[in-house]
């Protein structure tokens, strides 16, 4: 019999939301979902994580740079958060204290939306189900520059 991977169903008492780079710059560089639209689907995702609870942590990465810093909105409706403002790592999960917030929550399942699709939410994705997470990716609080690299990713 082929090697079957369990149907893994997502369970609001054992997941943990993590937004990561969704920075003022790196929005503008979106074009796989209209601008409003993505921005929108950001927030909605954001108020979906608070209406259930769910321990939530933001992430940034160079935003004294091109990339900008977190768009304020999830600020407000994450104000006790942990904030993570990575000075370089490009994947998320290579930075101590991101991994030390996550490890933190106790939860087993991941729920990650993020800027670039391609780098930002797939890298982290990748690392963390490489140790042992179940990860959900929301795929339209996700953006990238085309179709193509988010098809890719």
């Amino acid at each position: 019999m082929a090697n079957k991977k369990p149907y893994i169903r997502l369970d609001k008492n054992d997941a943990a939301m993590l937004l990561v780079d969704h920075q003022t710059g790196l929005l503008s560089l979106v074009r796989d979902i209209e601008p409003d639209k993505f921005k929108n689907n950001v927030l909605a995702t954001a108020d979906l994580a608070k209406y259930f609870g769910l321990p939530t942590i933001l992430t940034t990465s160079f935003e004294n740079g091109p990339n900008g810093p977190l768009v304020p909105e999830l600020k407000e409706i994450f104000p006790d958060a942990p904030y993570i403002a990575r000075p370089g790592n490009i994947n998320a999960w290579d930075n101590e204290d991101f991994v030390k917030a996550v490890k933190a929550t106790g939860k087993k399942q991941l729920i990650i939306a993020g800027v670039v699709t391609e780098v930002c939410v797939a890298f982290p994705a990748l690392s963390a189900i490489e140790e042992g997470y179940d990860v959900f990716v929301i795929t339209d609080a996700s953006g990238t520059f085309n179709t193509m690299t988010r098809d890719a990713a």
